[in-house]
């Protein structure tokens, strides 16, 4: 997806040329940095349980990350001085926004 939404408008929109353009995006991003990236796990809170109280959890020690952030560097002229966030974590029953505000049900 975010091959996708970086990269420059193909020539076409045929799969060769879609591809060409993801590739150069993705060959353009630098090597991650440590402090680039946060790593977590997903806690109890007013809206349900934490991972390690989830039921299927049968290590109650588990230090298994649940959600990864990290900034991007792309070296293009598109992305130039811009640090496009990549966010991934388990499912949630509720969505939040970055505020933290509820957004919706699932």
């Amino acid at each position: 997806m975010m091959a996708l939404v970086a990269m420059e408008q193909p020539l076409s929109l045929s799969a060769e040329h879609i591809r060409t353009e993801k590739l150069k995006v993705l060959q353009a991003i630098a090597p991650l940095a440590a402090d680039d990236v946060v790593l977590g796990q997903y806690s109890r809170s007013q809206v349900g349980c934490g991972y390690l109280e989830e039921p299927s959890v049968r290590n109650k020690a588990s230090c298994t990350e649940t959600f990864a952030a990290a900034v991007l560097h792309i070296d293009n002229p598109r992305w130039a001085g811009a640090r496009p966030p990549v966010l991934a974590a388990a499912p949630l029953r509720r969505l939040f926004t970055p505020r933290g505000g509820e957004q919706a049900s699932r």
